[in-house]
């Protein structure tokens, strides 16, 4: 399993944010996409996702086509893991029934697992607007999780985290990908070396 990007090419009002780009992450692979601010790190995630169109070029993921000349996946059915820079957390449910939105009820052992690692036990009941910024960036974590996602998109996900709380995340997001298997495409300022965050490789959009 793993996604392959062949060049591919992304425009927001005629304005080229990304041109011609080809990368491959494969199973168990967390990828750092570098770039300075607006180079396009937030939009290649969202044209992953399927949230924004493609000018061309093609995606696939564990050999099913996302996009390319004749086809276009809608989001939903990509089976992806997302963690926004905003959190997107429903505003009307608690933080427990945004954490198992699109969980399966048998796997009450994995959403403990995931509660437990980040510190969330305390704050299920919560409405989304009752949490702090750390808190929402937590439930959104343990929400991308438990999808268990073929893929799973990280968009600063460790930006409102204390170090306790960052470490403990960072933690439980290495081990859910090795243990699914799957692939992470990651963009973060927050990854420092002592962090023991393992990146296989980083690509850039410079």
């Amino acid at each position: 399993m793993g996604i392959v990007v062949k060049d591919l090419s992304f425009s927001y009002k005629k304005l080229s944010i990304i041109k011609n780009f080809s990368f491959e992450a494969k199973k168990k692979e967390i990828v750092l996409i570098k770039g300075r601010s607006g180079q396009g790190k937030s939009s290649l995630l969202n044209v992953v996702s399927g949230l924004k169109k493609p000018d061309s070029g093609t995606i696939t993921c564990n050999n099913v086509v996302f996009n390319d000349e004749d086809i276009f996946l809608e989001p939903e059915k990509r089976n992806l893991g997302y963690v926004f820079q905003d959190f997107a957390l429903f505003p009307h449910i608690n933080a427990e029934l945004n954490i198992k939105y699109a969980m399966n009820a048998n796997d009450i052992n994995f959403f403990d697992e995931a509660i437990n690692n980040l510190n969330l036990k305390d704050h299920l009941q919560k409405m989304p607007h009752e949490l702090s910024g750390g808190q929402q960036q937590r439930v959104a974590i343990a929400r991308s999780l438990l999808r268990k996602p073929s893929l799973l998109l990280l968009d600063e996900p460790f930006s409102n985290l204390d170090q306790d709380n960052k470490i403990r995340a960072q933690e439980l997001i290495m081990t859910i990908i090795n243990k699914l298997e799957i692939p992470c495409l990651l963009v973060s300022h927050e990854i420092s070396a002592s962090d023991g965050f393992i990146i296989d490789h980083e690509i850039n959009l410079y």
